[in-house]
């Protein structure tokens, strides 16, 4: 049985990302496209971001045959679908503080998503957008989640739907914080990478 984690991910990604980018760098320069170093950041940092989404939310994968305690599980019970929302937080072995780290964990899990694509899109930056990209965002893991736990390729992950709210919620903070943020010199700076994407645009 093999495992692949987080530490797999970047060793082989992260230098695929650097070779891809180097390469779309080189292309934008032969177009006449200049660097932009906040774009350049904005975007590696997002990339960095996304690496450690998927550590938190899909890995480990375990390839190879299911352990004896999920082999003797009923498919229901791999599924491990939890579709009544904070009803395991009114239980008793749950502590105060596991429940705040929950909580305030799946707010903060995507905002960084929303902020990114509110920097980067002018089309995404109305509340309807925010909404709708983190849902889906969310939906996406969550199902794949269930996949990977009828299939044995995780260590019997829980399906929730208070998951799907609470990453909503923070989706929707994202929007707000970006709304308070967008004005001044972060405006200036975040408007500063949009003719460069312009004038790619036209280019190709």
């Amino acid at each position: 049985m093999y495992s692949f984690e987080l530490r797999g991910l970047l060793i082989f990604g992260l230098p695929i990302w650097i070779i891809a980018r180097i390469i779309i760098l080189i292309n934008r320069r032969k177009k006449g496209i200049k660097f932009n170093i906040g774009d350049e950041i904005l975007t590696n940092l997002f990339v960095i971001y996304l690496f450690l989404l998927i550590g938190i939310t899909i890995l480990p994968i375990i390839i190879g045959e299911m352990t004896l305690y999920e082999g003797a599980l009923s498919f229901i019970e791999r599924c491990n679908i939890n579709i009544v929302p904070f009803i395991d937080y009114f239980k008793g072995a749950n502590y105060f503080g596991s429940i705040i780290r929950n909580v305030v964990g799946n707010i903060v899990l995507l905002m960084p998503f929303i902020l990114y694509i509110c920097a980067k899109s002018e089309k995404s930056r109305d509340l309807k957008s925010a909404i709708k990209i983190t849902f889906l965002i969310s939906l996406s893991i969550e199902l794949t989640q269930l996949v990977m736990n009828i299939f044995g390729l995780t260590y019997i992950r829980a399906v929730d739907v208070e998951d799907l709210i609470l990453n909503t919620l923070g989706g929707i903070i994202a929007w707000g914080i970006f709304k308070l943020m967008y004005r001044g010199k972060i405006k200036s700076m975040i408007d500063n990478i949009h003719p460069q994407l312009i004038e790619e645009n036209q280019i190709n």
